[in-house]
C-alpha cells in the first residue's frame, strides 16, 4: 500500500491546478490525504449538505418527506438536471427533489430544498457535525446582489468526514443515512469514480462540475469499504477530462488494493 500511496500523491500532486484528495479505510482507520485541508469552490457536492439537512430535519418533524411543493417559474435555473424543463404547477415532495438533486445533480430542485430547509440552517448543521472547510453561503446561480461574489465551498476533509458519518449510519440515524446511501449508489454521473469499477452498486458518490472544477467524492463498498474523494478547481482549461479518467484510475487502484469485490453477504 506504500508504494501505492506514494503514486497517488505524486500524480495528485503533479496535476496542473488546485487539487485535493482524501483516502480512508473504514476498517482500520488508515487515511491519507493530498492538500485536504483547503477549502475549495463547491460545484454540486455541496448538494451532499442539504441532503443532510433536510433528514434531520424530516426526523425534528419541522419537514414532511411528503409535503406538497408546487414547480413555479420563479425557480427555474440552468440545467443540471430535468426540473427545471418541467411545467409550472407541478407537484413535487421533498424526497423527490433530493432524489433529483443527488442522482441527477438537479440544480433546481435543490434550490427549491434550500429555500424550504434555510441556507443559515444547512450551515447550522455542517457546523454541529463539524465538517471543517465545508461552507453554504447561497444558492445556485444565486443573482441577487447581496451574494455577489460569495461562493459554497468544500474541503476533502470536511466532505470525507460527512461520508463516514453517513456510512456509520451517524448522519440523522441509522434508516436516513441508509437512505443517503441509496440516493448516492444511484448517482447517474458515473465518468470518474466509478468509471473503471466493475459494475453498479459499488460507489455511493456525489460529483461536482464547472469551468476549472471536477469533483467526486464517495464511500466504495469493496471488500474492505473505504471514502475517497478527489477536489479539484482552477485546473488548467480544457484539463477536466484528463483529471476524470484520472480520478477513474486512482479509484480503481485503490479498489484493488482494497481487496475488490466483497464477499457475498
Amino acid at each position: 500500500m506504500e508504494a501505492l500511496k506514494k503514486s497517488i500523491l505524486d500524480r495528485v500532486a503533479a496535476f496542473p491546478g488546485h487539487t485535493s484528495f482524501y483516502f480512508k479505510d473504514l476498517t482500520s482507520g488508515e487515511s491519507f490525504s493530498y492538500n485536504s485541508d483547503e477549502p475549495m469552490s463547491a460545484a454540486s457536492v455541496i448538494k451532499l449538505t442539504v441532503m443532510a439537512e433536510l433528514f434531520r430535519q424530516i426526523e425534528e418533524g419541522k419537514v414532511s418527506r411528503d409535503q406538497k411543493l408546487i414547480v413555479q417559474d420563479e425557480n427555474r435555473v440552468p440545467i443540471c438536471g430535468v426540473l427545471t424543463l418541467m411545467h409550472s404547477g407541478m407537484e413535487v415532495t421533498p424526497i423527490d427533489l433530493c432524489w433529483l438533486m443527488i442522482t441527477i445533480s438537479d440544480n433546481m430542485a435543490t434550490n427549491m430544498l434550500i429555500d424550504l430547509l434555510g441556507v443559515d440552517n444547512i450551515q447550522a448543521n455542517n457546523e454541529r457535525l463539524g465538517l471543517e472547510g465545508v461552507k453554504l453561503s447561497r444558492k445556485l446561480f444565486e443573482k441577487r446582489p447581496e451574494f455577489r461574489g460569495m461562493r459554497n465551498y468544500i474541503s476533502g476533509n470536511g466532505i470525507g468526514k460527512l461520508l463516514e458519518m453517513i456510512y456509520k449510519g451517524e448522519v440523522v440515524s441509522k434508516e436516513a443515512s441508509k437512505e443517503m446511501i441509496d440516493m448516492m449508489l444511484a448517482q447517474q454521473c458515473t465518468n470518474k469514480i466509478p468509471l473503471l469499477l466493475p459494475g453498479e452498486g459499488r460507489a455511493a458518490h456525489k460529483t461536482g462540475e464547472d469551468d476549472g472544477i471536477t469533483h467526486d467524492t464517495g464511500i466504495i463498498f469493496a471488500k474492505k469499504p473505504f471514502i475517497v474523494c478527489f477536489c479539484n478547481w482552477q485546473l488548467e482549461a480544457g484539463s477536466e477530462g484528463r483529471m476524470n479518467v484520472q480520478i477513474g484510475q486512482i479509484t480503481r487502484e485503490l479498489w484493488d488494493a482494497m481487496g475488490g469485490e466483497p464477499d457475498e453477504e
